[in-house]
């Protein structure tokens, strides 16, 4: 990703520019998603067994079953997530449908077929349609 050149400090820069470029500084600091699921994904372990410990509950208001905080710190937790795993990723509904739309966005994006559609779609916009074509194509790319 490229980097925009920082304003020059000459100009004063209004509230919603001053906003963007420290969402973009913010941004650009941020770790790889990975490493971002890595991290949320230790700090939920962490949670549970702190939340185990302080004998946390809460009461489901549909069923008023009482269900209490389980530490995924222990060989019993470890298991859980050990063994779960798959079962849990198949049956999150969503995700079928997200693995293969980003398996076809791949392989069009690898083919070019993406791009050489972007560039079509410009081509042929009407010229009282174009700039929203070109940022419908901006944000697409």
């Amino acid at each position: 990703m490229t980097e925009t050149p920082p304003p020059e400090k000459s100009k004063k820069l209004d509230i919603v520019n001053r906003s963007l470029v420290f969402i973009e500084k913010v941004g650009n600091k941020l770790p790889d998603p990975i490493t971002l699921f890595f991290y949320l994904s230790v700090a939920v372990i962490v949670i549970s067994a702190i939340a185990n410990l302080a004998n946390l509950s809460a009461v489901n208001p549909t069923t008023k079953e009482t269900i209490e905080a389980v530490s995924l710190l222990t060989p019993d937790g470890i298991r859980k997530i050990v063994t779960k795993t798959v079962s849990n990723f198949v049956n999150f509904p969503p995700l079928g449908t997200v693995l293969v739309a980003m398996l076809g966005v791949g392989v069009a994006e690898s083919t070019g077929l993406i791009s050489a559609l972007l560039r079509q779609v410009v081509v042929v916009a009407p010229a009282k349609f174009i700039t929203p074509v070109i940022v419908f194509c901006g944000v697409m790319s």
